[in-house]
């Protein structure tokens, strides 16, 4: 039987401008929703209904993850460079701290209480415990360049953890120019490195660790095998030079991409094959995608840019 989505809420009337971040909790009940127009709103998945509103002012939000397996506590990135700390109780609490003193936090990523945060590019890793407490673990460097990229600005595009044979603590590193960088948490050293042909956007890895599916930025998305970094096949999206989401769904059988053109569509991981389309009510680019599975059904969350001009 073919999959079937059907719309189930539509979030409309609390942000003005592109939807920078999505991203749910971890029993999906709550979304959580970035916006470059300075908010941080949280609504209920059952319901559709906003349950809060936390303004940055001026400062975009730029990133959010939650602190799983929590289902009141996430992190979100500004444009500011700030980091805060949000605990939904009775009431919410904010704190924050300057995690990137001169670049936006555009990236999160989380195992445990090891927080990342990639900021141009600077990759930084870091201890949260508690309310406030943050140390700072260590610093990535980016890779080497070769000839083809020397001359290229250093730049991170996506964050994924994964169990992998190098680590249990595998993290996994894209740069639009300088390919992927995997590093391991625990001997704190570069485990591996993928250099792909394309620029790379955004990423996703397989459950098992062993496939990657990276938008490329321009023709769609390509999969590759970790274990020899060939190039398994790819799905043709073209993105305009624009970073639209990817994501292994449905235990990684299926691919999940955005677009430039108010659509997401959904493919067969294993032939590629066009398993369906799921059009936004929106001419703009889809361009924040989120994905949640629950026992009772499987959410998808998109979001979209800002008309320019």
């Amino acid at each position: 039987m073919p999959l079937q989505y059907k719309l189930y809420h539509c979030l409309e009337e609390e942000h003005q401008d592109t939807i920078t971040s999505l991203a749910f909790s971890s029993h999906g009940t709550f979304l959580a929703v970035g916006s470059l127009d300075g908010k941080l709103s949280l609504w209920s998945t059952l319901s559709g209904r906003k349950l809060h509103v936390v303004v940055t002012g001026s400062n975009a939000v730029l990133s959010i993850i939650w602190m799983m397996p929590s289902e009141n506590h996430l992190l979100c990135g500004l444009a500011n460079g700030v980091v805060i700390s949000i605990h939904i109780d009775d009431c919410v609490t904010v704190t924050g701290f300057t995690a990137h003193s001169s670049s936006p936090v555009e990236y999160l990523a989380v195992m445990d209480c090891i927080v990342v945060t990639g900021a141009r590019l600077e990759v930084f890793l870091w201890n949260h415990e508690g309310t406030a407490k943050w140390t700072q673990l260590a610093q990535i460097l980016p890779p080497p360049s070769i000839s083809v990229n020397h001359e290229s600005e250093v730049i991170v595009t996506s964050l994924a953890w994964a169990r992998m044979k190098y680590s249990e603590r595998t993290l996994l590193v894209a740069y639009l120019h300088h390919g992927i960088l995997l590093w391991d948490a625990i001997k704190v050293k570069m485990a591996h490195f993928v250099y792909v042909k394309t620029l790379v956007g955004s990423m996703s890895v397989s459950r098992d660790g062993n496939v990657l599916v990276v938008s490329n930025v321009t023709t769609g998305f390509n999969i590759y095998h970790l274990n020899d970094s060939s190039l398994d096949g790819s799905m043709l999206q073209p993105s305009n030079g624009m970073l639209v989401p990817v994501a292994f769904i449905h235990g990684g059988q299926a691919v999940l991409g955005g677009s430039p053109c108010g659509k997401v569509q959904i493919w067969d991981s294993t032939d590629r094959s066009l398993l369906g389309t799921l059009m936004h009510d929106s001419e703009y680019g889809v361009l924040q995608a989120h994905v949640k599975s629950r026992e009772d059904r499987f959410l998808i969350a998109t979001g979209t840019c800002a008309l320019e001009g």
